[in-house]
């Protein structure tokens, strides 16, 4: 991405934080700052945070509030058996924006709503990060 200094987006989608191994680097300040520089004005950045063992929810809101961005999350868990022989399964998604308007639409969805995690926490940079400040310690959540 970072190669590509002309190219500019109107949604960028990291969908890299389901496995054991999450990529701290995808996560941090310099990495939204890359991501923001790569965004047409208008545009969104797309979080899939579906993790059975971190909250990264937390991670994104405190991303968030610190870029001075408008996040919305939608935990959308509840999925039939049928959706799920149809391929759909439960997700958790993060959007992060500076368009008030895209924020107010999703937000009208009635399925998208603000963190509901601390925006004040640490924020992960090159040189930060908690793993272990995120993990679920009281046991998996769905995925």
């Amino acid at each position: 991405m970072a190669r590509e200094a002309g190219a500019r987006f109107d949604l960028l989608v990291l969908d890299a934080f389901s496995s054991d191994a999450v990529p701290v680097h995808l996560l941090t300040r310099e990495a939204v700052e890359l991501y923001r520089q790569r965004l047409n004005p208008k545009g969104a950045l797309a979080f899939h945070i579906s993790n059975r063992f971190l909250d990264l929810e937390s991670v994104l809101a405190a991303l968030a509030y610190d870029a001075g961005m408008q996040a919305l999350a939608w935990a959308d868990l509840a999925v039939s058996d049928e959706q799920r022989r149809a391929g759909r399964f439960p997700s958790h998604w993060m959007v992060l924006t500076d368009n008030s308007e895209l924020a107010m639409a999703l937000a009208a969805s009635g399925e998208w709503q603000p963190p509901q995690r601390d925006l004040h926490g640490p924020v992960w940079t090159d040189g930060f990060s908690n793993i272990a400040g995120v993990f679920r310690w009281t046991g998996a959540a769905p995925e």
